[in-house]
């Protein structure tokens, strides 16, 4: 017999999303972020993350480990997206767009 997986629950979502907002804002205390599922996959969520640096890929540098340790050790389908503002503003119009069809 197998365990069936399962997903944490949304509380416990919230909370890490908390967490890694944390990490970010202690390097980068501007950033801003919106909580999402993903629009690909209902067990998985996004923290979108937007920050005015040129290399948005540094914001996955802080949280890639604890991304990983909490998906593994805590079933918590959690992924940081670092955007810039222009960049945030195309996701929600393609995501829109998605929704009217």
């Amino acid at each position: 017999m197998t365990d069936k997986w399962k997903w944490a629950p949304v509380k416990r979502i919230k909370e890490a999303a908390d967490e890694l907002k944390g990490l970010i804002r202690a390097k980068y205390p501007d950033a801003e972020f919106r909580l999402a599922r993903a629009a690909d996959d209902r067990d998985a969520w996004n923290l979108w993350t937007v920050v005015e640096i040129d290399d948005p890929d540094e914001v996955n540098d802080l949280t890639r480990d604890r991304e990983i340790d909490m998906l593994v050790e805590e079933h918590i389908p959690l992924y940081v997206i670092p955007t810039r503002r222009s960049q945030m503003w195309l996701e929600e119009r393609v995501d829109a767009k998605r929704h009217v069809r």
